[in-house]
């Protein structure tokens, strides 16, 4: 039986010095407000971003997952979802870079949608210290989900890392555990009823380095072709492909 309150779900590798912050920033954030957990699902860091976590499980209602011989942002998120007990969850990063004051607004919006989204390009959002490139990128990424999928054209930054979500949409969907941006599988596949945008400022991060990288990005675009197989629209795939192929020549190009 699920709870009315909202579980937190942090996917971490290397990011003690982080967490240690940003712990303290949720729990006093959510304290006194409505019941909560937060879910540390760590990826055996070696810098011992678990062992962190857990002195904060008494505090701050923190359940740490320590898991040994796996690795992925998505699996590590779905399986932080598996374990919530309750109906809304919220996923984000735990590298600072997501606000923690804007976890309040996406908690109580979600009383009323499906599915909330802490976005960058909704009046009021925006990027600090990112280079010109980094929002090309960005831009091309959210414009090719839009070319692939119409029925998400609405959502204006549909590769946020930041959303909080009702877990009764997820019910009976598989989500592929490939790549990084688990909300384009829950846009493209699951059956909600509403959403809505909320305005965030995506922080430049203080600790450690950014896991962007020219590969995460090809598979960024291998899971568009996976995705896009599997809503088996072919039409529409011969249409894209030679898209593809243009973002992919122009990854190399940028990589060479």
């Amino acid at each position: 039986m699920l709870k009315n309150g909202v579980t937190i779900v942090l996917p971490t590798y290397n990011e003690r010095e982080n967490i240690r912050i940003l712990i303290p920033l949720i729990g006093r954030e959510l304290d006194g407000k409505t019941h909560y957990e937060i879910i540390v699902v760590d990826d055996d860091s070696p810098d011992g971003t678990w062992r962190e976590a857990k002195k904060f499980e008494d505090i701050y209602n923190v359940r740490v997952i320590r898991r040994i011989g796996k690795r992925g942002l998505v699996s590590a998120i779905l399986e932080g979802i598996a374990r919530a007990r309750h109906r809304y969850v919220i996923v984000m990063d735990a590298d600072l870079q997501h606000p923690p004051e804007v976890i309040g607004k996406i908690h109580r919006h979600l009383k009323k949608c499906d599915l909330v989204i802490a976005s960058r390009y909704v009046e009021g959002g925006g990027v600090e210290g990112w280079s010109p490139l980094r929002l090309i990128v960005s831009k091309g990424a959210t414009f090719l989900a839009h070319l692939f999928f119409p029925k998400i054209r609405i959502v204006r930054d549909p590769m946020s890392g930041f959303f909080g979500v009702n877990k009764g949409i997820l019910r009976g969907v598989k989500i592929n555990a490939l790549g990084f941006k688990i909300l384009l599988e829950i846009l493209v596949k699951c059956r909600y009823k509403s959403l809505i945008e909320v305005p965030y400022i995506f922080r430049s991060r203080k600790y450690g380095s950014s896991k962007l990288s020219k590969g995460i990005m090809i598979q960024y675009v291998e899971h568009l072709f996976i995705l896009f197989l599997q809503t088996k629209n072919i039409r529409r795939l011969i249409y894209v492909m030679l898209l593809i192929m243009l973002f992919a020549c122009g990854l190399i190009i940028w990589g060479s």
